[in-house]
C-alpha cells in the first residue's frame, strides 16, 4: 500500500488553491473540521496512485471553488443580503427519478438551477450566450469530457451535461461536510462524523452561493436537487424554512443495489483491487434507511410542505407528477413550459438498457436484510 501523505498536505493543499483562484481568503473555519479528519483518513485506505492523483484534485477543486465563493460575497454585498424565497427542492433515495425530474422541471424559465459548470468556478451566473469562450465553461466541458472517456456510464446515469443544471450534491462540498466523499470511497471514521453532524453551517454557505450565482437573475424560483438532502431534510429547512420539498420513492430493494451499482466505478476507481463491495453495499443500506426515516420524522412536523412522489408513476406518465406538484404548491404551468417539457420527454426517452436489475447478493449483500431494514418505509409507501 502506497503511503500518499495526504495527512501532511493540509497546507499544501490550500496553498496550490490559493495559487489557482488568486484569493487567499477561506472565510469562516467551520469547513477545516471537516477537512481535516478527511485528510487524516485517506492515506491509510489504499487509494491507488490514479485514486490518490484524483482524490487530491478534487480537494483543491472545492477549495478553490470555496475561495472563489467567498471572493465574490464580499464583491455581492447586496446580492447577499437578498432572501431566498420558496425555492422547489427535489431529494429521495438515489436512483428514485431525482435527476429526471429535476431535468424536466429545469425546462420552466420561471425556474433558475445551478448549472453543472458553475459549480466549480460559482460566479454571478453570465447571459448564456456568453458562455462559450469562458474560461471557466470551458475548463469544466474539458473535466466533463475527460470523465466520460473514462466513465461513460457515470455521465449516461447523471444525464450529465456542461451546460444543464446538476444537484446540489457538486456545490455543498466546499464545506467538507458531505456524503460525497464517504460515498466515493470508504472512510469509515468520517463517514461517522458526518453523520453525527449538524451540517446546518454547510447549508448556510451553499445559500449564500445561489446568491451568489443568482446575483444577477435574484426574482426567479431555485429549483434544486440533490438526493442526500433527506438525510439532511431538517438542515435543508433551518436554511430555507419556506422551501417546497418534492420526494421521490422507490422500493430499496431495486434502489439500493442499483446505488451500489452507481457506486462500483468510483470505489474501484479509487483503490482498484482493495474495493469492498460488500461494505459498500452496507453502508448505502444503512445510509438511505437513515435518510429516509430521518426525512419521514421531518415532514411529520410540516403537513402539507412536501409532496411524495412514486417512481412508478413517474415512469409510466412523467407530466402526470409535474401538474401533480404544481398542483400541489399551488405553481402556475404556462403552456409554453408544458411544451419544453413534452420536447424534452421526446428527447430523452427513457432507454430500457439502464434499467438492468441488480440483487443485493450481487454485491456482496442479503435480500432478507434489506427486507428486514427498510420493512416500514416499505410498508409505508407501498412497497411491500
Amino acid at each position: 500500500m502506497t503511503d500518499h501523505a495526504f495527512a501532511t498536505a493540509h497546507d499544501r493543499l490550500r496553498e496550490e488553491a490559493i495559487r489557482r483562484a488568486g484569493h487567499d481568503d477561506f472565510g469562516a473555519d467551520d469547513y477545516r473540521e471537516g477537512y481535516d479528519r478527511l485528510l487524516g483518513e485517506l492515506d491509510g485506505i489504499g487509494l491507488s496512485d490514479a485514486g490518490a492523483s484524483a482524490m487530491r484534485e478534487q480537494i483543491v477543486d472545492y477549495l478553490t471553488g470555496r475561495l472563489r465563493s467567498v471572493a465574490g460575497f464580499k464583491q455581492q454585498r447586496d446580492a447577499m443580503a437578498r432572501p431566498i424565497a420558496r425555492p422547489l427542492i427535489i431529494t429521495g433515495i438515489v436512483r428514485s427519478g431525482t435527476t429526471a425530474l429535476h431535468k424536466l422541471l429545469s425546462m420552466d424559465p420561471q425556474f433558475q438551477g445551478i448549472e453543472h459548470w458553475i459549480t466549480f468556478a460559482p460566479q454571478p451566473r453570465p447571459a448564456r450566450r456568453d458562455w462559450p469562450g469562458n474560461p471557466d465553461f470551458e475548463r469544466a466541458s474539458a473535466k466533463l469530457a475527460a470523465m466520460a472517456a473514462v466513465a461513460p456510464e457515470v455521465i449516461e446515469d447523471h444525464g450529465m451535461a456542461v451546460d444543464t443544471v446538476e444537484e446540489s450534491l457538486h456545490l455543498l462540498p466546499q464545506s467538507f461536510c458531505s456524503n460525497m466523499f464517504p460515498s466515493q470511497t470508504s472512510i469509515p471514521a468520517y463517514d461517522a462524523w458526518y453523520k453525527a453532524t449538524d451540517d446546518t453551517f454547510s447549508y448556510r454557505h451553499f445559500a449564500d452561493n445561489l446568491r451568489l450565482i443568482g446575483a444577477n437573475d435574484p426574482d426567479r424560483t431555485w429549483l434544486l436537487k440533490n438526493p442526500t438532502d433527506t438525510f439532511s431534510l431538517q438542515q435543508v429547512l433551518n436554511v430555507f424554512p419556506d422551501a417546497m420539498i418534492v420526494q421521490t420513492h422507490r422500493d430499496p430493494l431495486q434502489a439500493v443495489p442499483s446505488i451500489v451499482n452507481l457506486l462500483a466505478g468510483a470505489h474501484r476507481f479509487y483503490v482498484g483491487e482493495h474495493a469492498d463491495m460488500a461494505k459498500v453495499f452496507a453502508r448505502e443500506q444503512e445510509m438511505w434507511a437513515l435518510a429516509v426515516e430521518r426525512a419521514d420524522a421531518v415532514k411529520a412536523t410540516i403537513p402539507g410542505r412536501a409532496i411524495d412522489i412514486d417512481f412508478g408513476q413517474f415512469v409510466r406518465d412523467q407530466m402526470s407528477v409535474v401538474h401533480k406538484i404544481y398542483d400541489h404548491f399551488d405553481l402556475t404551468l404556462s403552456s409554453a413550459a408544458e411544451t419544453a417539457m413534452r420536447d424534452w420527454l421526446a428527447a430523452n426517452p427513457r432507454r430500457s438498457t439502464t434499467m438492468q436489475r441488480f440483487t443485493p447478493e450481487d454485491w456482496g449483500g442479503s435480500t432478507g436484510s434489506l427486507v428486514e431494514r427498510y420493512a416500514a418505509y416499505r410498508e409505508r409507501y407501498g412497497f411491500a
